[in-house]
């Protein structure tokens, strides 16, 4: 499909808040894709490091550049939402500031953008960025091709981006802010709630970095706040007792303890046997991880 038969404007939109260099690099890894035909949608979380001036500068240099300064700061939900309302994109996806894209990530998905006729959203694999290499996540290769409802309970296969259709996102709410972690995973909860599938076009074309010192976007929120978050998600999607139990397997990811005698109340033989693969797959990761 080539682009001059097929040239939709895409929007990206970066939340930022006080980590100006990291954002620079961002903004830039969207500029340089190697498909033009893009809208960049940066909202400033009442940053005081110079982002505000960053931003106009920025703006005047690419027509395609547009910000929004909140006036208090509340949160990466919030930005984000505010960048979902004001896209102009036929095709809309989300960049943090921390990490970046490769330069052909837009032509990759643009690519298997008839994929959505039939799929919710559309996601892929990602490198991380640790002591200065980028690395792939052990057991990638075990991350299906098609998920649904009920596997983002047993893990959030998705990651932190997804690529889809504008007026989805925007019709589905767009991001909780009620939730002090788990945003992400919430939102691809909600969009594949009814049935509903996505499909991995199985690229790398994200880098996720932990080299830097900041923290990341996402809250670091343990036990209490995990256990809060959990039980919301539980009542607003009204799950059974054995989703409850898969979904309980997130919260291993921030160090917590759970129970794996709930587990074996599961009715694995219900489910096919990619499932139990996709489960222990999960718990070798959490104990690999370093959370």
């Amino acid at each position: 499909m080539s682009i001059d038969k097929f040239n939709p404007l895409v929007t990206v939109y970066i939340p930022t808040y006080n980590r100006l260099e990291l954002l620079k690099r961002a903004v830039e890894s969207v500029r340089n894709q190697t498909y033009k035909n893009i809208e960049i949608i940066i909202v400033d979380d009442c940053s005081k490091d110079g982002t505000h001036k960053y931003l106009e500068e920025i703006s005047r240099q690419d027509s395609r550049i547009r910000y929004f300064i909140k006036e208090k700061n509340s949160g990466a939900c919030v930005s984000r939402n505010i960048a979902i309302e004001n896209a102009q994109g036929e095709f809309i996806t989300g960049l943090d500031d921390d990490d970046y894209f490769t330069k052909d990530r837009i032509q990759k998905f643009l690519d298997k953008s008839d994929f959505l006729n039939k799929y919710e959203f559309l996601f892929d694999t990602f490198y991380l960025k640790n002591n200065g290499e980028l690395k792939k996540i052990k057991f990638d290769f075990l991350k299906p091709r098609i998920v649904n409802f009920n596997d983002l309970l047993m893990g959030n296969y998705v990651g932190n981006q997804i690529f889809t259709k504008t007026d989805r996102l925007r019709e589905s709410g767009g991001f909780d802010s009620n939730l002090s972690a788990w945003q992400d995973l919430e939102l691809w909860m909600n969009l594949l709630k009814k049935g509903k599938e996505s499909y991995n076009i199985k690229k790398y074309t994200y880098i996720v970095d932990i080299d830097h010192p900041h923290e990341r976007i996402t809250s670091k929120s343990k036990d209490k706040k995990i256990f809060k978050v959990y039980s919301y998600i539980a009542e607003k999607y009204n799950l059974s007792h054995n989703q409850k139990g898969m979904l309980a397997t997130h919260m291993q990811f921030y160090g917590i303890h759970v129970d794996l005698v709930n587990y074996i109340r599961f009715p694995l033989f219900q489910y096919k046997a990619i499932y139990f693969m996709k489960f222990l797959s999960l718990l070798k990761t959490v104990f690999l991880s370093k959370a």
